[in-house]
């Protein structure tokens, strides 16, 4: 059950290959655009399933404005006008959301990250990429963040994040993951979902948290003609919350388990895209906008770290 890593060239971007030959199980990274898992296969049975939906080629990977795959740090979602306050005092990002209206998604995304370790072990194979945040615009707090991606003899794949207070002052985070996954060639009409929360986040037309009401569909719902696009309050009577993609066709569901918890991934985005050939499933550590309702939001003192993991598997 040998692993190895391999590095490659995709186009002029460098990525890191880890797999295990033996099983076709694999996922590949880039580092220098934001440390982006580009794909991700996993197998069941005799199918080798391919899992993160990416755009195809290094230059629609570069120009992507779907966040596809991206690391969200040090805040997820939106942030409306890019301001927020912070122990008293105003701050104002970027407005980087197409329209100039609010910012999004952190302050990482397509940044080059740097490759710090990589291992191999009869478990199986890691590598770890890092990146410093030193007192960007609208985020004047240094920061050293690094993400470990995994992948277990058992067909786990793991993300692991870790977010540092290299600095003086407190400072807020907030980390989110972005993937959009795919089962095979069928649309998402096809699928089942199973969102591990009976509370949903309630928006206004700019996609701001305005309260939250009860969610009503429990358990495995078809997404046949379904349109999600929410933030939900994940519940967990465990230290793990799991969502369920489901296709009956193929006899596969798709896990993402997150770690709940304090300051731990306790909300989560479901999205589906116009195409319907894929679902965001993101797990967030905080509610959207919780650099200003604080809901979910970390507070670093100085040298304080925070982690926490996603993993995936198929059953």
């Amino acid at each position: 059950m040998a692993f190895e890593i391999l590095r490659q060239q995709f186009g002029d971007l460098t990525e890191y290959v880890i797999q295990q030959p033996s099983t076709g199980n694999r996922f590949v990274v880039v580092p220098e655009l934001g440390g982006i898992v580009r794909q991700l296969s996993l197998r069941k049975g005799v199918t080798l399933f391919s899992l993160l939906k990416t755009p195809p080629t290094p230059q629609s990977l570069k120009d992507d404005t779907q966040s596809a795959s991206e690391l969200l740090f040090p805040f997820a979602s939106r942030i409306p006008d890019g301001k927020y306050k912070f122990l008293g005092k105003e701050y104002q990002l970027a407005k980087n959301e197409t329209g100039n209206k609010n910012a999004i998604h952190g302050l990482v995304r397509k940044n080059q990250f740097q490759l710090t370790e990589q291992s191999i072990s009869s478990e199986g194979a890691a590598i770890k990429l890092s990146y410093h945040l030193d007192q960007p615009e609208g985020y004047p707090f240094n920061v050293q963040f690094s993400v470990l991606y995994s992948l277990s003899t058992e067909g786990t794949f793991s993300l692991t994040y870790e977010a540092m207070n290299a600095g003086a002052q407190p400072c807020p985070v907030m980390f989110g993951w972005h993937p959009y996954f795919e089962l095979g060639n069928e649309d998402a009409d096809a699928w089942k979902i199973n969102i591990p929360s009976d509370t949903i986040v309630d928006f206004d037309d700019n996609q701001i948290p305005t309260g939250t009401s009860a969610y009503p569909f429990q358990g495995s719902t078809p997404l046949f003609r379904k349109v999600l696009d929410n933030c939900f309050v994940v519940k967990s009577n465990q230290q793990i919350a799991t969502t369920e993609l489901r296709s009956d066709n193929q006899d596969v569901t798709l896990h993402i388990e997150q770690e709940t918890g304090e300051g731990k991934f306790n909300f989560l985005v479901v999205y589906t895209p116009p195409a319907r050939d894929c679902v965001a499933i993101e797990a967030l550590t905080g509610n959207v906008d919780s650099f200003n309702n604080s809901q979910g939001l970390n507070i670093l003192g100085p040298g304080q770290a925070i982690t926490g993991t996603i993993r995936v598997q198929l059953r």
